[in-house]
């Protein structure tokens, strides 16, 4: 039971939205992995390039402390150091130079980076690179240096402090960044723009093929109709013949005969009438009033929810209005054979100048399976029912400028939703308006 029930709903059709949808998200999700990593390759290689020139800028500054032709602060502003400081290995200074710390923050550098010697750390919030490196056994002009007050040689492991302008390096890894968070999210959007052409399409394809079978339904019900109708005047003559002369005992089987008959008519009618034009004569009805008009009609107790407003104007051929209430009402009624009679019809209107029809019944409601063909013509779930009166009632309404849709009701049922333009509406670039 469980195998049939995977079959049937395993369509075709599920299958391609499956793989179409699963061959996109496997692309975007590639791309997306293909872009974090070129992004992180780029960081990591602007970093380590960073790192490279604050090294060999190091190597310079402690060269040329070596060499002893400059002085501290000639030897920093040539090589464009913001900063300056030696300290002991406790962090107290000994001197220092321009812009660096009183006490030296060791925990401001880890030993991540792939230089052995210096250990370096970015800071965003003063746009500044900062570095420190043990000094062993360097031997600098410290006569220039510290004015005569230490040996030339720094004992280990004193500290040296430096700091460059970190600027342009941090925004190119900010550009960096938003251009590979904007790629992202532009990737994201070509990918939901994607699964909507991709939804679009299967509706259009949807649409397509019920237009196509309407065409091809509409000439055999065309061809199928006249053919029927000939045959049926004549039974039609005949019975009213038979009523008139056969026995009172055998009148009943003849009436059952001119019942069916009348039904067959009935259905080439109704056949008809969606065949042909589904406009009719448009004129304004007030749909209040058709609807108190049509409920006293019923012998079932309908629940009417009096709307806040006095009337409701729209353009529909009277007649085909007539026939769109009351089919919807009947199928209300049907649903409800086998529970509690709870219907109710109720109009209300919007902001964007619609009025809504509202229908409710507690019946079964509509199956999961049925709920795209419901309006297909012919296609039904009832014994008697001809499967037409939807579909004529939908066609009708489209011909109006409105809509019919059919959802569940909460705790149960069906609500009907006929939703028509007002009479007289502006179209939306005019603005809307309601009384």
């Amino acid at each position: 039971m469980k195998r049939r029930k995977w079959s049937r709903e395993w369509t075709p059709e599920k299958k391609e939205i499956l793989i179409t949808t699963s061959i996109v998200t496997l692309f975007v999700v590639i791309t997306l992995v293909l872009l974090g990593f070129m992004s992180y390759l780029l960081i990591s290689s602007e970093s380590l390039r960073v790192e490279n020139a604050v090294e060999r800028a190091f190597n310079d500054v402690i060269i040329a402390l070596q060499q002893g032709e400059e002085t501290i602060p000639e030897t920093m502003q040539n090589r464009n150091v913001l900063g300056f400081g030696y300290y002991t290995p406790a962090g107290n200074p000994i001197y220092l130079w321009g812009d660096v710390y009183q006490r030296l923050p060791f925990s401001l550098f880890d030993d991540n980076s792939v230089l052995s010697d210096t250990l370096i750390s970015i800071n965003r919030d003063s746009g500044r690179i900062e570095c420190m490196r043990y000094a062993e056994d360097i031997k600098i002009n410290a006569e220039n240096i510290f004015s005569g007050n230490r040996n030339g040689v720094l004992g280990f492991p004193d500290v040296i402090f430096l700091s460059f302008d970190a600027s342009s390096f941090i925004e190119r890894m900010a550009l960096t960044r938003a251009v590979s968070l904007i790629a992202i999210i532009v990737i994201i959007i070509i990918y939901l723009l994607i699964l909507s052409i991709l939804r679009e399409n299967r509706k259009y394809r949807e649409t397509l093929r019920k237009q196509e079978n309407l065409v091809g339904l509409g000439e055999a019900a065309r061809t199928l109709t006249h053919e029927i109708k000939n045959p049926l005047s004549a039974i039609r003559i005949q019975l009213a013949i038979l009523k008139r002369e056969v026995d009172e005992s055998i009148l009943p089987d003849v009436l059952v005969i001119d019942n069916e008959t009348d039904r067959l008519t009935k259905l080439t009618d109704k056949v008809s009438e969606f065949l042909h034009n589904p406009i009719g004569h448009p004129e304004e009805i007030d749909l209040i009033s058709s609807m108190q008009d049509l409920l006293p009609l019923f012998k079932e107790n309908i629940k009417w929810v009096e709307p806040s407003f006095s009337s409701a104007p729209v353009l529909f051929d009277k007649m085909r209005l007539r026939s769109v209430l009351e089919n919807l009402l009947k199928n209300a009624i049907e649903a409800s054979e086998d529970g509690p009679v709870d219907i109710e019809a109720e109009i209300s209107a919007d902001k964007e100048g619609f009025y809504h029809v509202f229908i409710r019944d507690r019946g079964k409601g509509i199956r999961k399976e049925d709920e795209k063909r419901i309006f297909d013509p012919f296609f039904t779930t009832k014994i008697h029912g001809s499967g037409i009166g939807l579909s004529i009632s939908s066609r009708f309404v489209s011909a109006a400028g409105g809509t019919l849709r059919l959802y569940p009701r909460q705790d149960g049922g069906t609500i009907a939703e006929v939703r028509l333009p007002r009479s007289g509406r502006r179209n939306r670039n005019e603005g809307s308006y309601m009384r």
